[in-house]
């Protein structure tokens, strides 16, 4: 029986190495390609390289996801977030090949009251959600049967840096840290987000899909959680947003289209944290 191969561009980030992981614990061959490997961004040195590899699917965890750096380099952020899936979309249209391709939750302006769902209106405020939303209507207006976006939340997770590593490393030294408490979102983990993908690929699933852990959480509640848990005596304040803020105030993603589709809705926030954390402390963070 044949191996099915997944190649996973950014397989060394964040969220690529969790999917690495759970690819290969279901049967998969997992490849990785990424920016050390080749230039991501140039069709005629990507497409060989993918070529030679024969994926069965490909999944982009490939982002330029930094708003700041992207509101001075906005072309930069295109290529990454809109040139790449776009070029991938096509590769793949009218193959065998399958595509997921990996957006967020910037893509909303943060005015709703609850949390987002895959219907409604796309509205982002600041130049990287832009090209994030760009991306995914590249993918969109192909029309294939085989290309699914999924969006994702404040992701957390072993292997890579990520919000709340920086606060349980800054809370072992300082008494006191002041975090921002008027931006909500869906703290993330990414071995439940890729624990999801596998069943999203499982199932051939297309089009577009929230996946994010349950409940909701200020970066200052994330914090203050993260550092209860860690059982740190750091103290957590709360502070407002400062001026300026090309961020969302709510970012908040409803994965219940996912939880119909698959039956195995994501666990709360809270419970993931803890298990990122006590596996971390284990390793030795």
């Amino acid at each position: 029986m044949t191996i099915p191969v997944a190649l996973v561009l950014g397989g060394r980030g964040l969220l690529g190495q969790s999917l690495m992981k759970q690819l290969a614990g279901n049967g998969w061959e997992t490849q990785t390609l990424d920016r050390n490997d080749c230039n991501l961004l140039n069709p005629a040195e990507l497409q060989p390289r993918i070529e030679s590899i024969h994926p069965d699917i490909i999944l982009n965890a490939v982002s330029w996801n930094t708003e700041e750096p992207a509101e001075e380099q906005p072309q930069e952020a295109l290529s990454v977030n809109r040139g790449l899936p776009a070029f991938l979309g096509g590769l793949v249209k009218g193959t065998t090949i399958s595509l997921i391709h990996f957006s967020s939750d910037l893509v909303f302006n943060g005015r709703k009251e609850g949390p987002y769902t895959e219907e409604d209106k796309a509205d982002p405020v600041s130049v990287c959600g832009k090209s994030r939303l760009a991306g995914e209507q590249a993918l969109l207006e192909l029309g294939a049967d085989n290309i699914c976006i999924i969006r994702t939340g404040w992701l957390f997770g072993r292997g890579g840096d990520n919000f709340v590593s920086r606060i349980l490393t800054q809370a072992r030294t300082e008494p006191s840290l002041e975090i921002i408490h008027d931006q909500i979102g869906s703290p993330s983990y990414t071995v439940d987000v890729a624990q999801a993908t596998v069943q999203l690929v499982k199932r051939k699933a297309q089009g577009l899909y929230h996946v994010a852990n349950s409940g909701r959480a200020s970066w200052c509640e994330l914090a203050a959680e993260a550092v209860r848990q860690a059982s740190l005596p750091c103290k957590i304040g709360a502070v407002a947003t400062g001026d300026g803020a090309r961020r969302a105030a709510n970012e908040v993603l409803s994965s219940a289209k996912y939880a119909a589709f698959t039956g195995s809705p994501l666990r709360p926030w809270p419970q993931a944290l803890r298990e990122y954390i006590y596996t971390e402390l284990l390793s030795g963070q």
